[in-house]
C-alpha cells in the first residue's frame, strides 16, 4: 500500500473496519478470559485455602509477562503481526481446553493451574504487544486517545460481564465448563483476524539483528526521559495498586461472607468502572491538561483502594472498586497515549512490550507480594491491611511526580 493510497477515504474506512473487527473479537474473547479468571482463582483457593497460593498463581503469570514481552516486542517489529496473533490466540484456546479436560476427569492439581497460567502468560507476552503496536497503524493520530480508551475496555471492561457470567454458571456448570467456555471465546478473535483486509502487518523500519533490536528498544526507553517516567509510574502503580484483585476471593469468601457470587460482583464492579472510564474518556474529543488529569485520577484511584480495604460490607467494597476502575482506566489510557504518540513506528512493538510488562506482568508480580504481605500480617485477616499499604504507596507516588506532569499535554 503506497503513501497516497493510505490517505484515501476508502483506505481510512477499511482501517476503521479493521479496528472494529479486532475490538469486537477481543471483547468477546476477554469476557471468556474473565470467566476463566474467576474459576481459576476460586479453584486455587478451594484447593489450598491460602492467600499465599493465590500470590503464587499471580507469580506464575508474572514471570513470563515480565521476562518475555521485550523479546515479544522485538519479534512484533520483525514479522507479520496478524499471523502472530492468529498463532497466539489458537495456542491459548488449546490451553483452556486442556485444563477443562483435566478438571472434568478429576485430575486437576494446583501445579497444573500454575503451569497453564505460566504458558498462557508466555503467549500473551507476544500477543499483547502485537495488538497494541497494530492500533496506531489503523487509527488516525487525532483519534488515537479515543481508540485507546475504547480498546481499554476489551479486557478490564469485559470484567463487567465475565465475572457475572462466571458467578451465575460456576455452581450449575462447574469450574471445568468455565475453562471450556473461555476456549470457545477465542474463536471470535480468530474469525475477526481472518476478516481483516489490508491491515499493516510490519513496522516498516530497517531490520537490525535480533539482539540489536532488543537493546535498541531498551536504549530508547532509557534515554527518553518522559517515556521512562511514564513506564516507571505504570510499573509502580501496577505492583502496589492494581495487585489487590488477587485477594478478591478472600474478601468475598472470608471477610464479607458473600461466596463466589460476591467474588464475581467485585470483579464486575472493577470492569464496570473500566467501561465507564473508557467510554467517558472516548467521548471527550479534546481533553485539556492531560497531565493534570492523569495525576488527579491516580490520587483518586489510590484513595478508592484504601477505602476498599477498610470497607465493612460488600456493597461498600463494590462502590469503591467501581470508582477505582474508572480512575485506573483514565490515567492508564493517558499514559498509553503519551507513549504511542511519542514512539516511532519502527520501535513501537518494543516500547509497547515494556508497557505490557507494567500493565499485565507487574500486577501479577505484585499479587505475589501482596499475598506474602497478607500472610505475614496474619494470613486471611491480614489481607485488608496489605491492600491498604499498597494504596498508600500509590498515593505517595502520584504526589511525588505531580510537579513534573501537572502542566504537561500530549503533543
Amino acid at each position: 500500500m503506497n503513501a497516497t493510497a493510505s490517505k484515501t477515504p476508502r483506505y481510512a474506512a477499511l482501517q476503521h473496519k479493521n479496528f472494529v473487527l479486532l475490538w469486537s473479537g477481543m471483547i468477546v474473547s476477554n469476557i471468556g478470559t474473565w470467566v476463566q479468571n474467576v474459576a481459576q482463582g476460586w479453584l486455587v483457593l478451594q484447593l489450598t485455602d491460602s492467600p499465599l497460593w493465590l500470590g503464587v498463581l499471580g507469580l506464575s503469570f508474572a514471570v513470563p509477562m515480565v521476562l518475555l514481552p521485550l523479546v515479544g516486542g522485538a519479534v512484533v517489529d520483525r514479522i507479520n503481526r496478524i499471523r502472530l496473533l492468529f498463532f497466539t490466540q489458537t495456542a491459548m484456546m488449546m490451553l483452556s481446553f486442556a485444563v477443562a479436560l483435566l478438571i472434568w476427569f478429576d485430575l486437576i492439581r494446583v501445579w497444573h493451574l500454575l503451569a497453564a497460567s505460566f504458558m498462557g502468560a508466555a503467549l500473551l507476552a507476544f500477543d499483547n504487544p502485537a495488538r497494541r503496536a497494530l492500533i496506531p497503524d489503523i487509527v488516525p493520530p487525532q483519534d488515537l486517545m479515543n481508540a485507546l480508551s475504547i480498546n481499554a475496555a476489551t479486557y478490564t471492561g469485559a470484567a463487567l460481564i465475565g465475572p457475572a457470567i462466571a458467578g451465575a454458571l460456576l455452581v450449575p456448570l462447574g469450574i471445568g465448563s468455565l475453562f471450556f467456555l473461555n476456549g470457545i471465546s477465542y474463536l471470535a478473535v480468530l474469525i475477526a483476524l481472518m476478516a481483516m483486509r489490508d491491515a499493516p502487518t510490519h513496522s516498516g523500519g530497517i531490520q537490525a539483528s535480533f539482539a540489536e533490536s532488543v537493546i535498541g528498544g531498551l536504549a530508547y526507553a532509557w534515554r527518553t526521559r518522559l517515556i521512562l517516567a511514564l513506564l516507571i509510574i505504570s510499573a509502580l502503580t501496577a505492583i502496589c495498586g492494581r495487585s489487590y484483585q488477587n485477594l478478591f476471593p478472600i474478601f468475598a469468601r472470608d471477610i464479607w461472607r458473600s461466596g463466589a457470587h460476591g467474588y464475581g460482583f467485585l470483579l464486575s464492579a472493577a470492569g464496570g468502572g473500566a467501561v465507564v472510564g473508557a467510554f467517558g474518556l472516548a467521548s471527550i474529543r479534546q481533553l485539556k491538561r492531560q497531565g493534570a488529569v492523569m495525576i488527579g485520577c491516580g490520587l483518586v484511584f489510590s484513595a478508592a483502594v484504601i477505602l476498599f480495604s477498610i470497607s465493612t460490607s460488600l456493597i461498600m467494597g463494590i462502590c469503591f472498586i467501581f470508582i477505582g476502575g474508572v480512575m485506573a482506566t483514565v490515567f492508564g489510557t493517558i499514559i498509553a497515549t503519551f507513549i504511542q504518540i511519542m514512539v516511532p513506528g519502527a520501535l513501537r512493538g518494543r516500547i509497547m512490550s515494556l508497557y505490557t510488562i507494567t500493565l499485565i506482568g507487574l500486577p501479577s508480580l505484585g499479587g505475589m507480594g501482596i499475598g506474602a504481605i497478607a500472610e505475614l500480617l496474619g494470613g486471611i485477616p491480614g489481607a485488608p491491611r496489605a491492600v491498604w499499604i499498597g494504596g498508600a504507596v500509590v498515593a505517595a507516588l502520584f504526589l511525588s511526580v505531580s510537579p513534573f506532569f501537572w502542566r504537561r499535554n500530549i503533543a
